[in-house]
């Protein structure tokens, strides 16, 4: 297919006026910019990185030219500049320019001078020390070249990937300023002890200034949701390696879980002669996955999980340029889903990854090698170990996340995952790392998916995979086989309309089929259906331009819910109502049961809660149950419709009467 190259251009013109005063400052570049398409490719020649050419256009950033008219297929070049007051006060302090990710190749220029690039990594976080090529005092041009074309040493490689080429500079732009020493980053490895809920917080922490040996910190950690003040501490600490290591003795915490995100935020402040040069806030938690035998336990309990993909930068107005209201929205529905786990085919937004650790659910986050290369060459394993260590650094506290993953439906080489897994153990002993195979059911011991901490199975028998779905039963007995004891998770499945016809229909029937097929086997951890939403991408069998898509979502593009939307919510609810029974005129029985097949986990802090017959709200308390127990309420001067919720410990309905 031949792709034609576009130059595109961006031009800053907002002028910025920020004094810095003691703290530092993170000024949003986000908003109004310029724009303009340069067909034949000519932009450095003539001069884009100093002029702002008169045609320009403007657009709001973050942006992908992507969802705009004529432009929706283009792969190539494009340029973003904007104009920047910078103030005479920021003269000696250190200056970064922020990006969350630009797709897939940038390239930042100053005032005509060429400051760094970053390639092959376009839905990942960077940054720039632009200290010295500024101007100070003086209004200073910023221009940042980008690129999407199709490419064999980019992840994702040439145009093998299911979802959108969106170029672009998709995510926010920021600047912070500080003084120095400045923070690169701060890591928190929590060690929970379940006996008695007591924890040890590993700091580590890395200045952008390689040639200090000796730092002066101070560490407090405070309770995010309440704000209760855990500790303080300050600290003279040497140098180890690349960065400076503490450990924190808490005596009690309050895990994190997905039914209760208790998140715990840390303040690391670094001093320069007792003045303070720079500090970070890093939320986390302290929480527990392991793998026992063929079970997966969060925390010490045996659990087995319901989930569900999203498939960003979908909606046909953003495309890649994802606002926060849609994340929250997304977040929102996975919750009324009742799903606990999910997956992203490539690396998020943080903002994404902060909701799916405020709401609780758990996320496996993989770097986009999706079927293609079979086998890499040594540009594109340098890409993917650049991938997975600017996904580890940018997203290493997250508690939500709980394994990253290597790649996707690939019939790798066994060297590759094997040099890839131990590359990623050097960044992050502490979560799960996992393949991702579909061809398990007929691969059987040499599946990729097997090669993970977690074995996982993209199952789309019925469907993708060829084969009737009738024999499942007999496939899942081959794969019990070699697994040796191990857990699976099902870490994709679905229907995709019109590859496969039957429609929504077609869609609830195959989920439920699948769905009782897991649940009959007590190895299989969990599930994570494909996917939540009708989804942009580039290899869509219907529509065209920006509506090209993939139907294989509980929801349309625009996450307006379809009838399985509603079916799979029910069936993901740890709840079921076993029995009403009629008592009086105004009271009645209530019997409640918690699943113990998929999902299999206790429930704690629910509440049952209904109105009277004179509409004042009242709540039952549930006590914790076990999964498998089952509970009887009486229900006093209950509505005359006898109408009642059973609620999660943050509000989501998980069954209605």
């Amino acid at each position: 297919m031949y792709f034609k190259k576009i130059i595109c251009l961006l031009i800053f013109v907002v002028h910025i006026t920020i004094v810095l005063g003691q703290s530092p400052q993170n000024i949003s570049l986000n908003g109004p910019w310029k724009f303009l398409v340069d067909p034949a490719g000519d932009g450095l020649q003539k001069g884009y990185t100093k002029i702002v050419p008169a045609d320009a256009k403007v657009v709001a950033v973050p942006h992908t030219w992507n969802v705009q008219s004529g432009l929706e297929d283009y792969a190539g070049n494009a340029w973003y500049f904007r104009t920047l007051q910078v103030q005479p006060e920021w003269n000696g302090k250190a200056v970064f320019m922020r990006f969350g990710a630009v797709y897939h190749d940038a390239v930042l220029f100053i005032n005509g001078k060429r400051v760094g690039e970053h390639l092959n990594s376009g839905y990942t976080p960077f940054s720039f020390d632009i200290s010295k090529f500024l101007v100070y005092g003086k209004p200073n041009n910023l221009v940042v070249s980008c690129d999407n074309s199709f490419s064999v040493t980019n992840l994702p490689f040439q145009n093998a990937f299911d979802w959108a080429n969106d170029g672009g500079i998709i995510r926010d732009v920021s600047l912070y300023i500080c003084n120095r020493p400045s923070i690169k980053y701060v890591h928190v490895t929590p060690d929970l002890k379940l006996k008695d809920s007591s924890a040890v917080a590993l700091v580590k922490i890395r200045l952008n200034e390689v040639d200090i040996t000796s730092a002066d910190f101070s560490i407090s950690l405070k309770e995010k949701r309440t704000g209760k003040q855990i500790l303080t501490q300050r600290t003279t600490e040497k140098k180890i390696g690349d960065g400076y290591e503490l450990s924190l003795h808490v005596n009690k915490v309050t895990p994190w879980h997905f039914d209760n995100p208790f998140v715990y935020e840390m303040q690391v402040t670094v001093y320069n002669k007792n003045e303070i040069s720079d500090c970070r806030a890093e939320k986390f938690g302290f929480r527990k996955i392991e793998l026992k035998g063929d079970k997966l336990t969060l925390n010490g309990e045996e659990v087995r999980l319901p989930g569900i993909e999203y498939m960003p930068g979908s909606h046909p107005s953003y495309g890649s340029a994802e606002p926060h209201k849609t994340m929250d929205s997304v977040v929102k529905m996975m919750k009324q889903l009742n799903v606990v786990i999910t997956r992203f085919h490539w690396q998020q937004d943080q903002h994404m990854l902060d909701l799916m650790d405020e709401y609780g659910i758990l996320v496996q986050e993989e770097i986009p090698w999706w079927q293609k290369p079979a086998q890499l060459t040594l540009e594109v394993m340098k890409t993917a170990k650049q991938q997975l260590s600017e996904m580890t650094e940018a997203h290493y506290n997250h508690p939500s996340i709980f394994a990253w993953a290597l790649n996707n439906e690939v019939p790798s080489t066994r060297h590759d995952n094997n040099e890839l897994k131990s590359f990623t153990q050097t960044l992050d002993t502490t979560r799960l790392i996992n393949v991702v195979g579909n061809k398990m059911d007929s691969k059987l011991a040499n599946d990729p998916g097997l090669m993970g901490d977690l074995p996982s199975w993209n199952d789309y028998v019925g469907t993708w995979n060829g084969a009737q779905r009738d024999l499942l039963p007999k496939k899942f007995e081959d794969i019990a086989a070699i697994l040796n004891g191990r857990p699976l998770m099902i870490s994709e499945a679905g229907l995709c309309e019109p590859a496969f016809s039957g429609g929504d229909a077609r869609r609830v029937d195959d989920m439920a089929y699948h769905i009782q097929e897991w649940r009959r086997r007590p190895f299989i951890a969990g599930f994570i259906y494909f996917c939540l939403n009708d989804y942009r991408t580039q290899m869509g069998e219907e529509g065209i331009g920006k509506f090209q898509i993939r139907r294989h979502g509980l929801t349309d593009i625009y996450l307006h819910p379809k009838p399985s939307f509603y079916i799979f919510g029910q069936l993901c609810s740890p709840v079921e109502i076993t029995k009403v029974t009629r008592l009086n005129k105004s009271d009645i029985s209530v019997e409640i049961q918690v699943k113990n097949s998929i999902p299999s986990y206790a429930i704690n802090g629910y509440v049952l809660e209904y109105r009277d017959l004179s509409g004042q709200l009242h709540q039952v308390i549930i006590d914790k149950l076990k999964s498998g127990q089952q509970k009887q309420f009486t229900v006093k001067n209950i509505n005359a419709r006898y109408a009642f919720t059973i609620k999660r410990p943050g509000g989501f309905v998980v069954a209605s009467y």
